[in-house]
């Protein structure tokens, strides 16, 4: 008999869902609406902040780089670096190898993290004072472990949507 429902608590409007994909993607975008609600008087959404913050930190890099931090696909990561830089907050530039691109914080980057890294700490602190400490420190380990997960699961061999023999 399998188990019974998991359930969701006190938390009015969720649905339990079992299946992760779907419960990890409706996370995903009520995290994503919320940090781009802080961040949208600065002309900025999260998403857009998070891989400009990671340019920071980085430096210069490939796209490859940037993509297996973020797990993104290539094309979605040449839509939001094409985005990026024709906003004009990014630069990209020829490596060594003439196929290679090098993607660049520029200055207007640089502006626009200034400028909205005060909205995104207040939302960060706002999202963590809605759970306990231990809460927030767990949800960051478990998803963490996820994507460890995701990333070196088995996938399925054959024909699209047979699992493995």
């Amino acid at each position: 008999m399998p188990p019974g429902p998991r359930r969701a608590g006190d938390l009015d409007g969720i649905d339990v869902v079992p299946c992760a994909c779907a419960t990890i993607r409706r996370t995903s975008r009520a995290v994503t609406q919320f940090y781009d609600g802080w961040l949208r008087a600065h002309g900025i959404e999260g998403p857009q902040f998070a891989l400009l913050a990671l340019l920071e930190r980085l430096g210069e890099c490939n796209q490859t780089t940037i993509g297996l931090r973020f797990d993104l696909e290539k094309t979605t990561l040449s839509r939001n670096v094409k985005l990026l830089r024709q906003k004009g907050w990014i630069e990209i530039t020829s490596g060594d190898d003439a196929r290679e691109r090098v993607v660049r914080l520029s200055a207007a980057g640089r502006r626009r993290l200034a400028v909205a890294r005060p909205a995104w700490r207040r939302a960060q602190r706002h999202l963590r004072s809605a759970l306990q400490d231990h809460d927030w420190d767990t949800m960051l380990e478990s998803l963490d472990r996820l994507t460890h997960a995701a990333r070196h699961a088995r996938r399925p061999r054959g024909r699209r949507g047979v699992g493995p023999k």
